[in-house]
């Protein structure tokens, strides 16, 4: 019931049964002043603007000021509050409107309207702010404009009313400038290589008979070494006479090495070391989400839809490594030759970010506040483009597993097994791209919290809503362009 009666009070404001319209060919006050023949159908008491003016000047019509923010703050001195009336032409400032300080526009240099004439308030943005009004203040024959905006992301309002009532603009031609594009997001860093496994030693001679050597049994290969933990087993060590050889250590991530081979039992071949497993390769991250429609507001300022961080994905398992050759006993007894290391397992590539959404471009935005929109032509711009989501780092590569050591010859390892290669690694996986950034939306008239916003004879047009940001995983989705964002019209 309250909305209602803030709505019937507006209605009868804006057909004048407070004395707020103007009639520039004679006759009718304006705000309650008093009108003096002198000054034909506008009172003198009214603060007067034109470009050739100054804003040290009195603010009469025959020495006016320059600017009409410099109008409205000198008209808002007065009790009650005086009315601003300005000439036509192109007014490059932002205006701050005070409670009960209307203006007027579309007035020639003889301070009579004529439809001919346009005054035009052609400022940053938000070009014209209503903050905390709660006496009626109106906007009357007055084209807004506010500039293109080129700080990444950025919207474009052309008017702003906050925590205010009993606002009008009448007869007002609104147009807001572009929304900027949006920024693209960083690409994830690739993984790192993992490194290879080392190769296993030959088989020796290994004895303390008579005639026979004694050299050192050959270790097994070392595994490949990874930044990011993901390590090769090391290769299994060969067995000594009727000793069956060692298994391969387990990689990283629990990557089975190979068995050991059977000893040799005289003139029997001996078995081979068994091949390590290959580590698993790495899962992929998770890709951002896409920038969606439209953003929210906080307040006064528009967040812009921004596309969501992709996410690391996972280390390839180091390899296992390969069993050690069984022992030799024929002659002399003997090693087998050891097994190699596994490869180590790549590193996650990590996740890129999102691409930042596009800003807006909005005509007259409602703050927790009531306003009407009379008679009143609102065109919005097109909004900003998302930015690019980036894209998600690579894997790292597989380190290679290292050979089983070679054949040490019949006059060392004479029938001691061979040691088998240890296994790769596995690649690791890549990052997520992240989500393209969402357009800007374009909206002629937006309303936040408790506003609301009438609209009697206007008409209200959406601009292009900006192109969504490109993305390899979830592209952003275009801006939504349409007439109005959170309004209820009444």
């Amino acid at each position: 019931m309250a909305i209602v009666g803030v709505a019937v009070a507006l209605a009868a404001c804006a057909r004048g049964s407070s004395g707020a319209d103007i009639d520039a060919t004679g006759g009718g006050g304006t705000d309650g002043a008093p009108v003096d023949s002198s000054c034909g159908a506008l009172p003198c008491t009214g603060i007067y603007v034109a470009q050739t003016g100054n804003d040290q000047a009195t603010g009469t019509q025959a020495m006016p000021l320059k600017t009409i923010h410099a109008a409205v703050v000198k008209a808002a001195l007065s009790t009650p509050p005086l009315a601003v009336f300005v000439q036509a032409g192109t007014y490059p400032e932002a205006v701050a409107m005070k409670a009960g300080v209307s203006v007027y526009g579309g007035f020639d240099t003889t301070w009579k309207r004529d439809a001919t004439k346009v005054t035009v308030i052609d400022g940053p943005s938000p070009a014209v702010t209503f903050d905390t009004i709660h006496v009626a203040t109106v906007l009357d024959t007055i084209t807004v404009k506010s500039a293109d905006v080129t700080t990444a992301g950025a919207s474009s309002f052309a008017i702003i009313a906050t925590d205010s009532t009993m606002i009008e603009l009448r007869d007002v031609t609104v147009q807001p400038g572009a929304g900027a594009d949006g920024v693209a997001g960083f690409d994830g860093n690739n993984g790192a290589n993992g490194n290879g496994g080392a190769g296993g030693g030959s088989g020796q001679e290994h004895s303390g008979s008579f005639f026979c050597s004694s050299h050192t049994v050959p270790a097994g290969g070392a595994g490949g070494t990874s930044s990011c933990g993901r390590n090769g087993g090391a290769g299994g060590n060969p067995g000594v006479d009727t000793s069956r050889g060692s298994p391969g250590n387990p990689g990283a991530g629990g990557t089975p090495g190979g068995q050991g081979g059977a000893a040799g039992l005289g003139t029997n071949a001996p078995a081979l070391g068994m091949y390590g497993s290959s580590g698993a390769n790495g899962s992929p991250g998770s890709n951002g989400a896409a920038g969606i429609i439209v953003g929210t507001f906080a307040g006064p300022v528009y967040m812009p839809a921004n596309g969501g961080d992709g996410t690391a994905g996972t280390p390839g398992n180091g390899g296992g490594g390969g069993g050690g050759g069984g022992g030799g006993s024929t002659n002399c007894v003997s090693s087998g030759s050891s097994g190699g290391g596994g490869g180590a397992g790549g590193c996650s590539g990590t996740g890129a970010t999102g691409g930042t959404g596009g800003g807006g471009s909005f005509g007259v935005v409602a703050i927790n506040a009531n306003l009407v929109l009379r008679a009143s032509m609102v065109t919005a711009n097109h909004g900003g483009a998302g930015g690019r989501g980036g894209n998600g780092g690579l894997g790292g590569g597989a380190g290679a597993g290292g050979p089983g050591g070679p054949y040490g010859g019949s006059g060392e390892q004479d029938d001691g097994g061979m040691g088998a290669s240890g296994a790769n690694g596995g690649v690791g996986g890549r990052g997520g791209h992240g989500g393209g950034g969402g357009g800007g939306p374009s909206a002629a008239v937006v309303c936040v919290g408790t506003a609301t916003i009438s609209i009697p004879q206007s008409t209200l047009t959406g601009g292009a809503g900006g192109a969504g940001g490109a993305s390899l995983g979830n592209p952003g989705v275009d801006g939504t362009s349409t007439r109005a964002i959170g309004c209820s019209f009444f």
